[in-house]
């Protein structure tokens, strides 16, 4: 908090005595108190590139082979052709795969999620499905494990089968027009097949959360898509505004301002925090820390959405060898390291995304340091709602104002809302 700006001297001392403020400029940096993270969670995206839909702003630009092949062929580029090869040429085998799987359980891992491109149509050497890996992960001991689906490819008999194994799906839905919905998965039908998957699932009643990327082409139809997915009666969160990674770069996908302030934006102190996120905050990132994802060709990255921080290669050496490496800068994060929220009060209890941050600094900022974009408080001045932090062309954050008239009308309304995490 800035000095001299409290007001309420009780509750200031109640801070002191935490250890969460002082009288002094630079806010207290708390040490942590546990020694090295443990593998906690891995995105298994055991099938990176391909997909039988080519959604508009997928993070992992995938689509059908044959449309990638169409466009290869399109390209002529002999360079690009090669690399395609290459890549094909390097995709983890099932048996990898259950290694992978072995490793991770034996580094401490206990929660996974299957997740591509669409891993439903993901096929092993010998003709395994995602639900043989699955099925491998739960007689290892794995207690939590998902598959992340577009669950057009969702069956009876696959349901009877997620069912007797005790797996959990999470979906894809992006409106509840099915027009708005297949114009964002530039595939006719998707939303009668995917549809007809969560009747399935509701049916059987397997544990299901669907979730809504906020986008342009769908802000429109975003209360209604909430209220259709309530009323099937599965879990469902705050749609999650569009990252601005892979195809989801495009500023034409992202959302209209007042869509942003009303879905993505923290407009107050609106926290809260159990001691254990308090801590994680305290010692790593609390969205990072334990969690890695392994893709189809070995790549290890620290999230699903920082496609370019690779961390190593699980195909040349072994997982543990791995996580001994780069990974412990990124699980070490905290929002001491972070431009702006390093001299927040708030910095121990709040979310923080690091691909969002990277992303929306436009190749100016850090991937470790890039201020959140989707925060409205000036901790130098003690103010919420008068803008969003941004990096100049020299990565000097800045507090833009853009926003504030947007801000102070959704404020005025009442609405109160907040990034979520992935």
């Amino acid at each position: 908090m800035a000095l001299g700006l409290h007001q309420n001297n009780d509750f200031w001392q109640k801070l002191k005595t935490l250890g969460l403020v002082s009288d002094t400029e630079a806010p207290r940096k708390l040490e942590p108190q546990a020694g090295t993270p443990k593998l906690d969670f891995v995105w298994f995206e055991i099938i990176s590139d391909d997909c039988n839909e080519r959604c508009l702003h997928c993070y992992a630009d995938s689509m059908p082979q044959t449309y990638r092949r169409r466009l290869l062929g399109e390209s002529q580029s002999a360079q690009e052709l090669t690399m395609a090869t290459l890549k094909a040429a390097t995709k983890l085998s099932a048996q990898r795969w259950r290694e992978l799987i072995q490793e991770s359980y034996d580094l401490g891992c206990r929660q996974a999620q299957f997740i591509g491109g669409e891993p439903f149509i993901w096929r092993g050497e010998s003709g395994e499905s995602v639900l043989d890996l699955a099925a491998y992960t739960r007689g290892l001991g794995y207690e939590f494990v998902e598959i992340f689906t577009n669950a057009t490819q969702i069956t009876t008999d696959k349901v009877d089968r997620i069912k007797q194994l005790g797996l959990n799906i999470a979906v894809s839905l992006y409106s509840d027009d099915p027009a708005v919905h297949d114009m964002v998965t530039r595939t006719p039908g998707s939303f009668r097949l995917t549809t007809r998957g969560l009747e399935l699932l509701r049916q059987a009643d397997i544990p299901t959360r669907v979730e809504t990327v906020l986008m342009r082409q769908n802000q429109e139809t975003v209360e209604g898509t909430n209220n259709f997915i309530q009323t099937m009666g599965f879990s469902h969160r705050m749609p999650d505004v569009l990252r601005p990674k892979g195809r989801g770069d495009d500023p034409a996908l992202q959302p209209d301002p007042e869509s942003l302030v009303r879905h993505g934006l923290i407009l107050g102190p609106d926290f809260s925090a159990q001691p254990d996120f308090f801590q994680r905050s305290l010692e790593g990132h609390n969205c990072l820390s334990g969690k890695i994802t392994i893709t189809d060709n070995g790549n290890v990255l620290p999230c699903i959405f920082s496609r370019e921080q690779i961390v190593g290669n699980a195909r040349r050496k072994s997982l543990q060898d791995v996580l001994a490496g780069k990974i412990q800068k990124i699980w070490g994060l905290t929002k001491d390291d972070v431009l702006v929220c390093q001299d927040c009060e708030y910095r121990y209890v709040c979310f923080d995304c690091r691909p969002i941050s990277e992303g929306a600094a436009c190749g100016n900022g850090q991937y470790e340091t890039a201020p959140y974009p989707r925060c409205t408080y000036n901790p130098y001045a003690g103010e919420w709602g008068g803008g969003t932090w941004k990096v100049d062309d020299k990565g000097k954050p800045y507090y833009d104002e853009t926003l504030k008239p947007i801000i102070e009308k959704v404020r005025n309304e009442g609405v109160s809302s907040k990034p979520q995490g992935h």
